[in-house]
């Protein structure tokens, strides 16, 4: 398979905006869908077509969001009338990650320059900030009378809302995430084996002991098949970015150590649809480094994704429909941005 440039990775992106030009109504709105009341089915969505350009319709889509799922408190929850886990979304993952979804609203609005959510769900998300160990809980917010002890800090969701607080203007909490990201790689002492993708809320020590039913969120195995490569993915584009704004390059250099333990892992990093959030943050740490491993490592995930791509601009990866609108939406924003990262890469060379 020939390796993608970026005109043809910003090609595809543009084929995914064609195709939910096509998908959403005049208002916003999915036109034909069973799952249409759960935010899990648009909440990646004003990301993407914010980075596609598509700012009319972006606006539509976050004004649907705040209408219909927008708490006052700046959650945002699919069902409040029901109990549990399940009124946030009848995705079951995403019921464990409960910030996750915010997050992508939260950017997505700030960016648009829609404070009227933003700013609400900011208030929200600050509640899972845990001082103890500089990291976001990835279930629950900081539980004072446990000290923390009652939700994991974990690199994945530390990472994706540092990157929120940074676009909030929040320095002092981006850079205690990228102080938790050094620390969470220098603690592994297993890195030929695997890595542990989780800390104790009280003491900042790893989590070690996994629940067997949800050992892959807790744990990412190097010579397993198909794991959750995402989860160190998002460490390495808000480090890239974290370097960015301070001028600090040991961010850089945490970066480039997950992304060589990413390298030694099972072939299927290539061609498993969640590495996407790898490739694009290989392209940015190829950008910065100048260092054709990790463009070549971006490019063979991305074409993987582009080989994907169906007529209509969605991404055919044999999920249910939910879960290609949702994965659509995303991997069609990496293409847009890995697209972009190749062209300044391919620029400064000239």
């Amino acid at each position: 398979m020939a390796l993608p440039d970026g005109r043809a990775l910003i090609a595809g992106s543009e084929r995914v905006a064609a195709f939910f030009e096509n998908a959403l109504d005049e208002n916003g709105l999915l036109k034909t869908c069973d799952f249409r009341d759960d935010v899990s089915s648009i909440y990646k969505l004003p990301t993407f077509l914010f980075t596609a350009g598509r700012w009319e319709l972006c606006h539509k889509v976050l004004d649907d969001i705040k209408a219909r799922f927008m708490q006052p408190d700046g959650d945002f929850i699919s069902w409040p009338g029901r109990s549990g886990l399940e009124r946030k979304t009848s995705n079951p993952r995403q019921q464990l990650f409960w910030p996750y979804l915010n997050t992508w609203i939260a950017m997505a609005s700030h960016r648009l320059g829609r404070f009227d959510i933003s700013v609400p769900a900011r208030r929200y998300l600050e509640t899972y900030y845990n001082p103890n160990v500089g990291g976001f809980g990835t279930s629950g917010p900081f539980d004072k009378a446990s000290n923390g002890a009652k939700y994991d800090v974990g690199i994945f969701m530390s990472s994706h809302l540092g990157l929120a607080f940074m676009y909030f203007g929040d320095m002092e909490k981006a850079i205690a995430v990228g102080e938790l990201m050094g620390r969470f790689v220098t603690k592994q002492t297993a890195l030929n084996e695997y890595f542990l993708l989780r800390m104790r809320g009280d003491t900042g020590e790893l989590v070690t002991e996994l629940p067997e039913d949800l050992a892959l969120y807790y744990r990412l195995d190097r010579s397993k098949p198909n794991q959750l490569f995402f989860m160190l993915g998002y460490p390495v584009f808000f480090l890239y970015y974290l370097s960015q704004a301070t001028g600090e390059k040991k961010y850089i250099e945490t970066a480039e150590k997950i992304l060589d333990f990413l390298l030694t892992c099972d072939e299927s990093f290539f061609s498993f649809f969640l590495s996407h959030k790898c490739a694009y943050g290989a392209s940015l740490i190829a950008l910065a480094t100048g260092k054709d491993k990790y463009r070549q490592m971006s490019a063979r995930v991305a074409g993987y994704l582009l080989s994907c791509q169906t007529k209509e601009g969605s991404l055919d990866l044999g999920l249910p429909p939910m879960g290609t609108l949702d994965q659509t939406a995303e991997i069609g924003t990496w293409m847009k941005e890995i697209g972009l990262a190749f062209v300044r890469a391919d620029s400064k060379k000239k």
